[in-house]
């Protein structure tokens, strides 16, 4: 499931709330009425570090490296939609910068870890905590072929993409490559979350929000969560929020 939000401006903890897509829905959550998504080429830095988080359940997510063997993606996608009980780690796979069926590397999760405080019963009160660790079976890359945290929370109007593993296009990575991180909300337990305008809906749920710095180096300002209902947009946990110690950056 995609976590799904409803912002009415000036956004509030009160304003955010799960809900699942509707499929005969005519506005994709987090697109809206256009469409400013397009494809990228796998192959590429930062698109060859993503990978299409699947799990034996049909269900999936997007995810990204961090590390040869490490990844990251949201807390939510790890969890049985019913019953709300984590899924098993070996009942998921990491494919990554999969299309169209190819994948530039296949791995089992041997474990995972969720962060501190994630209430998969309560996801909208506990959505600043909505990520988690997967340890892969076996590296994908070698050392330094991965994306690296920001630790600084990104200012307003910071120009970012986002791209991952639409619903809709799941075969391929399909990215906004002009878009802003708006501005800061808090969840219901005050911990902090990016609203950003990147066009991005169902799937894309741990993919990286990403933005440049002066020097060219792309970095990880936020790990999509949830998608805005009938707009662009979504709302992203920052890096900065992220807990060094488990994630060994």
């Amino acid at each position: 499931m995609l976590a799904l939000f409803a912002l009415a401006p000036p956004a509030r903890a009160a304003d955010v709330q799960f809900a699942d897509p509707s499929p005969s829905s005519t506005l994709l959550p987090g697109i809206g009425r256009d469409d400013d998504r397009q494809p990228v080429n796998p192959t590429e830095f930062p698109w060859r570090a993503l990978g299409r988080v699947q799990t034996a359940l049909g269900s999936h997510c997007t995810g990204f490296l961090i590390g040869p063997r490490t990844a990251l993606t949201a807390a939510h996608c790890l969890f049985r939609q019913r019953t709300r009980l984590p899924v098993q780690p070996r009942m998921i796979h990491f494919l990554l910068a999969t299309n169209r069926g190819a994948a530039a590397g296949v791995a089992l999760v041997a474990d995972f870890t969720i962060a501190p405080n994630y209430d998969p019963f309560h996801e909208s009160d506990s959505a600043g905590s909505d990520w988690a660790v997967l340890t892969l079976t076996n590296a994908l890359v070698r050392e330094g072929e991965y994306l690296r945290l920001s630790h600084a929370m990104p200012a307003p109007r910071t120009p970012a993409v986002l791209g991952g593993y639409s619903k809709d296009h799941m075969e391929i990575i399909e990215a906004d490559l002009h878009c802003l991180i708006a501005d800061q909300v808090r969840d219901a337990r005050n911990d902090t979350l990016l609203h950003h305008t990147c066009h991005a809906t169902s799937g894309t749920s741990g993919a990286p929000l990403l933005v440049r710095l002066g020097s060219g180096e792309w970095r990880v300002a936020g790990i999509q969560i949830g998608s805005v209902v009938n707009h662009a947009g979504g709302i992203a946990v920052p890096a900065a929020a992220i807990s060094l110690r488990m994630v060994g950056q």
